[in-house]
């Protein structure tokens, strides 16, 4: 994920549901010594995600080939021609989703095809991006006379865990 934008939070969702774009970035880089194509990539966004965007951006701008739906929702881009990747060089498409979540991890997957006989199997899977969605509670605490501030902290909750991000005792 590149970025992300908050739209807002419904509140009276427990636990509170986040809604946000997020631009995505995929970049594959060739740190090999021969020259390879990329056919295709295949992204499984994260449950709740959503592809938003009509006009790429980056050095790859196709349009996807399709978008399917089952659990979660799944990207395929087929590249026409076949793009290619000399040893060195990177290639990056981005492109925006959508979500309402709340407070849990969410995986995001890639599968990436490359041209024929360039290795010996037709997709490889990159390893998974972790998207963590927390909840943020600033606490403070005052002395008896309500006028000297004691402690300050910052508490994150994701899932079922808690942990103190900040802390600040006086």
């Amino acid at each position: 994920m590149a970025s992300a934008s908050y739209i807002s939070t419904d509140e009276y969702t427990s636990p509170y549901t986040y809604s946000f774009t997020a631009d995505c970035d995929i970049t594959v880089e060739n740190i090999g010594a021969d020259d390879v194509t990329i056919k295709e990539f295949i992204d499984l966004l994260p449950v709740g995600f959503s592809y938003v965007s009509t006009s790429q951006s980056g050095d790859i701008a196709d349009p996807p080939h399709h978008l399917h739906q089952v659990d979660r929702q799944k990207i395929t881009w087929k590249f026409n021609p076949e793009i290619p990747l000399p040893p060195g060089e990177s290639k990056t498409l981005t492109f925006t989703t959508t979500s309402a979540a709340s407070r849990r991890y969410y995986w995001s997957d890639l599968l990436v095809g490359f041209g024929v006989g360039t290795f010996s199997e037709d997709r490889y899977s990159w390893p998974t991006a972790l998207v963590s969605i927390i909840d943020s509670y600033n606490v403070t605490a005052t002395d008896e006379e309500g006028n000297n501030q004691v402690i300050a902290l910052q508490v994150w909750i994701s899932d079922a865990d808690g942990l103190i991000s900040t802390r600040n005792l006086k």
